[in-house]
């Protein structure tokens, strides 16, 4: 049932084509590919028009390949493009004629563009076109007649009305043009009601998914956690497009009619009735399938089936696209992208959550019956629109419930909104958990009490961990292959609640809507009224405590002050609670010494733990994880052997002075310690952890040294940043090939040990702010891998190993703030490159690094200019470019930047020219242009077509006509100037955001 994009070949013209494509455009490629064609081609798919461009410039013989001509016939428009040595070629004249035939046969749209040429040029007898025409006349080796359908074609498009383009109007005619075929293929979609809150950003992207006009048969899910707005939004697109299709029609709660009598045959009815249009359509048992599939076979139709959740349920309504005629469109609203994947839908919209501003929005709406609060209740407003984390749903039902109530009334709402859920937002949510199976219930349970926030394989092992012991030792003999069994079945579980947007991973760590882990404490205390061996809320803490009733019973503690109020604890009960196996308290007071901690402790978790030891007698064997964040620790525990332990972390544990023989922790896995800003020493121990996967000393400021050669075969990422004392970065010995992360950024060291070529494996390798740093090993070319070498602010660092042009994976490379004079010619072969840092680079270098910098400022810099120019000519793929604080000067931007034909972003701020050149309008990708603090800057040049966004703050000498948002030269988007000054920190912050999450996309490869 997947998404049909290809059809097969298409029959003769005495049938009409499938439309998979909504333009075709025909060029020259040695005349407009670089110019005209490429801002048509992008600018069109920005709209989510689909274009087909042929890449290919070589002539192929003399009949026009099948696939190309499927393609012609398979679009619903063309664009010809006409140019000086269009009509020279056999090839663009082969596809006219395929072009008119298109036209005349079955209406197919043609946009002519007259690039660079006249209409004279085409039409008249004494043309640049009719000198080709003649030369093909003349030419014995070509078909006279199929010369005279050449001119025919050329006849039929040239009388139509023209798009006269020129260099210097390009850039406004491609926008006219795009309007032009958008309005044309695209007719009023997806319009909608104006008071539906967040709908314009979810209909663009519907709009991209559902290609309206296209010819192909489409399955589109709308997938996310209850009450997302799936509904809202398929019934907003079913509204907008209806009318596009031959019959349409939306089945409504489709699991929950199901589980009528005759729910399915009723549901097979109205689906015929509303998409045939007639009345009452009567089916008996058995034969809605068949019936479904006669009427509606060639019939282009829009069916949503809403709230679906088991594979039969669209089998019966919807089985294939075979069902279905040209162009339909079925879309499938579901909690569960599961089932979306088992019915092989490819295209999928999972839905997001709302933004602070759009969910202040419907808050107000539900609860004013306006989109801004009232005055005074701003503040009244934010926890509530805070506690629904952007679940619309959640968002309506607490607005609602506040129409018309005093302020008073607001007040006690907020202070009762942690003590349950609203029971609408409950019985929606409690959909998702009674559809679970029992390991998955069980699972979902464990997270959202205690388990919020862990990585996958730490909830995995817990997971395990208490299924053991719900064994009762039953698991002696096989054990090794029951806890692989456990394993996989909590992994499995796992994977399902993601389906079933239940929970989330992020960083590989799982997290829970908050609303959702309400929802699953709500069900653990409904479930174990009688026997509370969970407890988060202060209140069941205090009531366990004062009662002395079941303590020892007790097996989970997750208690925090910040979010449930102060929480008072005397350590002396803990000596009680022999059964803990969980311990996660943050911010807790304590009153007494602590004595005693359970042996069965699974994870301990307390932040800010005050003590300097942990108890004596503590002899935590089946312990997975300690983690005492802000604590006074000051040592461990002696000589205890935790074969179990994976995870300790003891960050900003400011007491610490060194770590323990962690000999005894053979597989730990991760060992954080970030922060601990006393931490002198690491026990040699440390550097042969064979199972160690994630090393973090971030800021541990006293420590001068690690140890002496490292020998981690598992370690993945090493953070040593901000070490302040560090000075040498020991040997490598061993195999440390899984390291892909390596962070120095801020360390005192000189030098790099050449064994730092044996990490292959190496991705990131930040050595920012290494202010002592003085060169880079030859070795460095080794790290075939690496794809981000950071060296900013390496102030001394003067040159770059000519082997670093072996790394040509290497996508991001910062040397600002450096004293490098010499960029080796190897790094011509890092074509790869997508952001490039230059900021703080003397002029001089500069000049090397644009490509075709040819006007030497003085016959020192001439021919170091010139032996770069090939260097950097390469640079076709540079996404992100940073020149700022370079004092560049007018004339220092070259007049051609056509090799920088994929920049999205250039940042040429705190710079001193006056002026920049019309060569920026070469940047035909280009979407941000930043030019802050470029005070002797006065005018602006033509835009390239693509940008969105000029940053022109504190340009003091900018004329007044630029300083104003949304002013500037036309582009296929308003440009919008942005000239706020630095003193605008809210609005500057919002900016300083945007441009950051850009780019960052676009060094991705977005």
């Amino acid at each position: 049932m997947a998404s049909s994009t290809t059809t097969k070949e298409s029959s003769p013209f005495s049938s009409s084509p499938r439309y998979i494509f909504d333009v075709f455009l025909s060029f020259r490629g040695v005349d407009t590919r670089n110019n005209i064609t490429n801002l048509l081609y992008e600018a069109l798919r920005r709209q989510g028009i689909i274009v087909f461009r042929d890449d290919d410039e070589l002539e192929r013989g003399k009949a026009i390949a099948n696939t190309l001509t499927n393609s012609i016939r398979q679009s619903r428009c063309t664009i010809v493009i006409l140019s000086k040595r269009y009509a020279d070629s056999k090839w663009c004249l082969r596809e006219l004629v395929e072009i008119v035939k298109c036209k005349n046969s079955f209406n197919q749209i043609v946009l002519v563009v007259f690039y660079k040429i006249k209409p004279s040029d085409v039409n008249s007898p004494t043309g640049i076109f009719e000198k080709f025409f003649v030369d093909f006349e003349n030419d014995v080796k070509e078909n006279f007649e199929e010369v005279q359908d050449w001119r025919n074609a050329m006849e039929v498009v040239g009388g139509l009305t023209p798009w006269v383009v020129n260099e210097q109007t390009e850039t406004e005619e491609v926008q006219k043009i795009v309007k032009h075929a958008f309005d044309l293929l695209r007719p009023d979609l997806l319009s909608h009601d104006e008071n539906l809150v967040g709908m314009n950003l979810r209909l663009k992207k519907m709009n991209m998914l559902m290609g309206i006009g296209l010819d192909d048969k489409r399955f589109i899910g709308i997938w996310g956690m209850g009450g997302i707005g799936k509904t809202t939004i398929a019934k907003a697109v079913f509204k907008s497009v209806a009318r596009e299709f031959h019959g349409s029609c939306i089945l409504e709660n489709v699991k929950k009619t199901l589980k009528n009598v005759r729910g399915l045959v009723s549901l097979q009815e109205k689906l015929l009735s509303d998409t045939l249009m007639r009345g009452k359509v009567q089916i008996k048992d058995g034969e809605g399938v068949e019936m479904i599939k006669k009427n509606l076979g060639n019939r282009k139709v829009f069916v949503v089936l809403d709230d679906v959740d088991h594979f039969s349920q669209v089998k019966d309504l919807a089985g294939g696209e075979e069902w279905f005629g040209c162009g339909s469109r079925i879309i499938i609203t579901t909690r569960d992208e599961g089932l979306l994947l088992s019915l092989g839908i490819d295209i999928r919209y999972n839905v997001e959550s709302f933004g602070d501003e759009e969910a202040l929005q419907l808050f107000c709406h539900e609860a004013f019956g306006v989109k801004f609060p009232k005055k005074g209740y701003l503040d009244l407003c934010m926890p509530f629109v805070e506690y629904a984390e952007g679940l619309p749903l959640a968002i309506k039902a607490l607005g609602h419930s506040l129409h018309n109530r005093l302020f008073k009334s607001w007040e006690g709402a907020i202070r009762k909104l942690n003590n349950s859920l609203n029971r609408q937002v409950y019985e929606n949510l409690k959909i998702s958990y009674d559809a679970l199976g029992k390991e998955e219930r069980r699972i979902f349970l464990y997270i959202a009490c205690f388990l919020k926030g862990q990585s996958k394989d730490q909830v995995i092992d817990t997971f395990v961990s208490f299924e053991i012991d719900a064994a009762d030792g039953l698991l002696t003999r096989k054990k090794a292959a029951d806890v692989l069994c456990i394993k996989e079945t909590a992994a499995d579980a796992l994977k399902k609640l993601q389906e079933k947007s239940l929970i989330t991973v992020v960083n590989d760590k799982i997290q829970m809507h908050n609303l959702h882990q309400k929802l699953g404490q709500e069900i653990f205390r409904e479930e174990s009224s009688r026997k509370s061996s969970r407890l988060w809320h202060r209140e069941d803490m205090n009531h366990a405590l004062r009662h002395k009733q079941g303590v020892e019973a007790i097996e989970t503690i997750a208690l925090d002050s910040n979010e449930h109020g102060e929480s008072h604890l005397n350590t002396k009960f803990f000596s009680a609670m022999t059964g803990l196996k969980v311990l996660r308290v943050h911010n807790v007071f304590l009153s007494g010494d602590l004595e005693y901690l359970s042996s069965k402790l699974r994870l301990l978790s307390w932040h800010g733990y005050p003590f300097r030891n942990l108890p004596s007698d503590f002899q935590p064997n089946e312990l997975l994880e300690l983690n005492l964040q802000n604590s006074c620790i000051e040592n461990f525990w002696r000589e205890t052997e935790l074969d179990k332990l994976k995870v300790i972390n003891l960050s900003n544990s400011k007491f610490l002075l060194k770590t323990p023989d962690l000999s005894t922790v053979p597989n730990l896995e991760r060992l954080v310690l970030n922060g601990c800003i006393r931490l002198q020493e690491l026990h040699l121990s440390v550097g042969i952890l064979k199972h160690l996967i994630f090393l973090d000393l971030k800021d541990c400021k006293s420590l001068k040294s690690i140890c002496s050669n490292i020998s981690l075969e598992s370690l993945k990422i090493l953070i040593l940043s901000g070490c302040s004392r560090l000075e040498n970065f020991p040997e490598i010995v061993g195999n440390m090939k899984l390291l892909t992360e390596l962070h120095l950024d801020g360390t005192a060291i000189r030098k790099l040990h050449a064994s730092i070529g044996k990490l292959t494996s190496l991705v990131l390798l930040d050595l920012r702010n290494c202010k002592n740093l003085l060169t880079l090993p030859n070795a460095i070319g080794c790290l075939t891998s690496i794809k981000h070498l950071a060296l900013g602010g390496c102030s001394k660092l003067d040159q770059i190993p000519d082997s670093l042009g072996n790394i040509s994976c290497l996508k991001k490379l910062d040397v600002s703030g450096t004293s490098i004079s010499h960029i080796p010619l190897s790094l011509r072969l890092l074509t790869n490159l997508k952001a490039l840092n230059c900021k703080g680079l003397s002029r001089k270098l500069c000049h090397s690094l644009f490509p075709l910098w040819s006007t030497p400022r003085n016959n020192n810099s001439h021919s170091f200019g010139l032996r770069l120019i090939t260097c950097f000519s390469n640079f076709h793929s540079v996404k992100v470019l940073n020149f700022s604080d370079c004092k560049l000067a007018d004339g220092d931007i070259p007049d051609d930047l056509s090799c920088l034909s994929s920049l999205h972003f250039l940042d040429l701020s705190r710079n001193l020219f006056t002026n920049l050149p019309n060569s920026l309008g070469q940047l035909i990708n280009l979407r941000c242009l930043v030019l802050d603090n470029c005070s002797r800057l006065r005018s602006l040049p033509k835009f390239p077509v693509s940008l969105l966004y000029v940053l022109a703050r504190d340009c003091v000498s900018l004329k007044e006509d630029y300083n104003k948002e949304d002013r500037g030269p036309m582009s296929e988007t308003e440009v919008r100037v942005l000239s706020y000054p630095s003193s605008a920190e809210d609005q500057n912050s919002k900016i300083s955001q945007m441009i950051s999450s850009m780019c960052t996309a676009w060094e991705n490869g977005g």
